[in-house]
């Protein structure tokens, strides 16, 4: 008799505890806000580490293609000659302005070989597309004997000659003489980095090591 007068009370006592074990809806929709927070806080630490390897990762790609590039072409101006027989009204270099601001380079070396620099920045494709520097070292350059010179992740946002004097100092008769020299001014722009799209600007005097006394 006894253990039956305690059943009802043992009842009770079962669902008060089963009551008490479970989730309230409070409680879950609290338990999924904290758990929703702290999975998107790790997807912001996770992108922004992904972030800072990308923006390391172009500036560094930008750095090693900027002194690779200048240091070929300075490389190029020392061990050769200005192709002043090349820049004309209607030769292939084209004209020499007063300010010596000229699209291509053009250098001859001691064995007769042309060197040339130019870029597609004026070309169509390159609206859309990185632009690249192209060069040519030939006994005579033709458009399919360019080749790129730029890395994949790299585009070319500038990339100017200046060449001093503007016509060649070593014609007979001449008067005057000032060694002949050029000035390379270019620009470089990271694809990889895509916030702030990192740009390196890089300029250098160099002369031609060549020189002749009349």
């Amino acid at each position: 008799m006894r253990d039956l007068e305690k059943a009802p009370s043992i009842i009770l006592n079962n669902r008060q505890f089963l009551k008490s074990a479970g989730f309230t809806l409070i409680e879950l929709m609290v338990s999924m806000g904290i758990l929703v927070i702290a999975v998107m806080s790790a997807m912001g630490i996770y992108i922004n580490v992904i972030g800072t390897r990308e923006k390391g990762l172009g500036q560094l790609n930008v750095q090693e293609d900027g002194q690779y590039l200048m240091i070929l072409i300075v490389k190029d101006v020392r061990a050769s000659m200005i192709d002043y027989d090349n820049y004309g009204e209607s030769k292939d270099c084209g004209a020499v302005p007063e300010n010596g601001l000229v699209d291509m380079l053009c250098l001859k070396d001691f064995d007769g070989n042309e060197i040339r620099y130019k870029t597609t920045l004026t070309e169509r494709a390159c609206a859309s597309d990185r632009c690249i520097i192209k060069r040519c070292k030939d006994s005579d350059c033709e458009e399919v004997d360019y080749q790129s010179i730029t890395m994949t992740n790299v585009s070319i946002e500038r990339l100017d000659f200046y060449i001093n004097p503007t016509s060649d100092p070593f014609f007979a008769g001449s008067t005057t003489y000032t060694h002949p020299r050029a000035t390379i001014v270019l620009k470089l722009k990271s694809l990889i980095e895509k916030t702030g799209q990192k740009e390196l600007v890089l300029q250098q005097t160099v002369p031609q090591r060549y020189t002749y006394k009349k």
